[in-house]
């Protein structure tokens, strides 16, 4: 008997994007596609899946109607000019000295000196892969620096700007940290097993005395 291929389905705004995704791994995957929830589990069902294992969702998603081509078109250009901009910063960084390895040297320190001690990192400059390489490599979380709304406004400095955006945002940060610390407990992280043995035990204990005090109490 041939072993079905785990069932995932992938939801998006864009043609282009569910072609390109199931092109790409219907070899492994029973792949159900579609605008909506319910085209992609409709789409999943007529290759015989009745229900996903996992759903895969686009983030940037239309809240609203789906976009014309005319408005996808516009998007494109504008995401290649973000793209450009962003290459022209990286590379700016780079000259400067500042990348991401910096930051995967203080990880690396903090792991030989204080193993038990675990890191967030707090940026502002990082990419989605440098985000998920840090994570694969240990840190708890990677929190983002609050930006400014406006990078000019009432002509205050970039670095004032800065300051009142990290201000409106200081309990939300202190709560993510908060998180972290918690989560790098191991009673936190153990939590839940924990408290399921121990209350395994509890019960056992009180069905032994209960057992014993009926026996000793027919004598």
């Amino acid at each position: 008997m041939t072993k079905r291929k785990p069932s995932i389905c992938f939801i998006d705004d864009s043609d282009d994007e569910l072609r390109r995704f199931r092109e790409n791994l219907k070899s492994r995957f029973d792949i159900g596609i579609g605008h909506t929830l319910d085209d992609a589990v409709a789409d999943l069902q007529k290759q015989g899946s009745k229900k996903p294992k996992l759903f895969v969702l686009d983030m940037y998603f239309p809240e609203g109607p789906l976009n014309t081509q005319r408005e996808l078109a516009e998007l494109h250009a504008a995401w290649i000019r973000y793209r450009t901009a962003q290459a022209d910063f990286m590379s700016v960084l780079a000259r400067l000295g500042q990348t991401s390895a910096g930051g995967e040297t203080l990880a690396e320190q903090v792991k030989k000196r204080y193993g038990s001690c675990k890191y967030v990192f707090l940026t502002r400059k990082a990419t989605l892969e440098e985000g998920l390489r840090a994570l694969r490599r240990g840190a708890l979380d990677v929190i983002k620096k609050p930006d400014p709304s406006s990078t000019e406004a009432q002509g205050k400095s970039l670095p004032v700007l800065e300051d009142e955006a990290f201000r409106d945002k200081s309990s939300e940060i202190a709560a993510e940290l908060l998180k972290a610390i918690r989560n790098a407990n191991w009673w936190w992280r153990h939590r839940e097993a924990l408290i399921a043995l121990i209350s395994t035990i509890l019960v056992n204990v009180l069905t032994q005395v209960g057992y014993y005090y009926v026996v000793n109490s027919g004598r």
